[in-house]
């Protein structure tokens, strides 16, 4: 090319970028990366969160983590894992968000989408007032969770973890555990399919579902999700979705 041609052909090019015809300059390039969706983990518990019958994810928190993003416009993927995954995903780079719950009496994370009872139970014929009627016993709950520090701390009262819920009512049945701590919404979605004679549910403490965020999120972006975490709250979405007839 001769170098006359050359420099009308440049110029050309420049002419067009300016008309936004080229491809992402750097500067759009970054906006581009900004706009990525973030990580959102929650449990994959039902009726929290699951895979449906082709593989999709299904659950109240998967439906509220979409509201979540149209309402603040940031875009968000939902990611089920395992309930002690999500705090070591979200230190090491492996999420963005968590929604989890917390019973801290200051309340932890950036805001909260909604409350939830924590509850105990056993068999037929369990009753529950005080702390003191489950000393000697052994209390079952969600492995990694930590909704009674009172409770954990006592010496008196026997833990022991399980797995999933259906699996501590399984063993509830068994006699293996003699009562079962946990969420109220959990804990009735799991009943709602189990046979067998079992107590009233006694309300513990309540805890909040509440947002973290990895500390590199921009300040722009966190009070978008807080903004939207208040109008969810004030409009019990969550509660709406998990007392919504569920898929069993």
């Amino acid at each position: 090319m001769h170098v006359p041609t050359r420099r009308r052909a440049l110029a050309s090019m420049a002419s067009i970028a300016a008309l936004g015809v080229l491809p992402a300059t750097s500067s759009a390039a970054a906006a581009a990366v900004a706009k990525a969706p973030l990580r959102l983990t929650m449990v994959n518990l039902m009726p929290w969160a699951g895979n449906g019958p082709h593989g999709q994810p299904v659950g109240a928190l998967i439906d509220l983590s979409a509201q979540l993003a149209t309402l603040s416009g940031v875009p968000i993927t939902p990611m089920p894992v395992p309930y002690g995954r999500a705090p070591h995903m979200l230190t090491s780079g492996g999420a963005d968000l968590m929604l989890i719950i917390d019973t801290s009496a200051k309340g932890g994370g950036i805001d909260y989408v909604g409350t939830v009872d924590i509850v105990v139970f056993g068999r037929s014929g369990f009753r529950f007032q005080r702390m003191e009627d489950l000393f000697g016993k052994t209390v079952g709950m969600l492995r990694h969770s930590g909704y009674s520090p009172e409770l954990e701390a006592e010496s008196r009262i026997h833990k022991h973890a399980f797995d999933s819920y259906d699996q501590g009512v399984r063993m509830l049945q068994a006699e293996r555990l003699d009562v079962i701590l946990g969420v109220s919404d959990s804990i009735e979605y799991v009943l709602g399919k189990a046979a067998g004679q079992i107590s009233p549910r006694y309300p513990l403490a309540r805890g909040r579902v509440a947002l973290y965020a990895d500390p590199k999120i921009d300040a722009a972006t966190i009070a978008a999700l807080q903004a939207a975490c208040r109008q969810l709250r004030q409009k019990r979405v969550m509660d709406e979705l998990l007392h919504r007839p569920q898929r069993r």
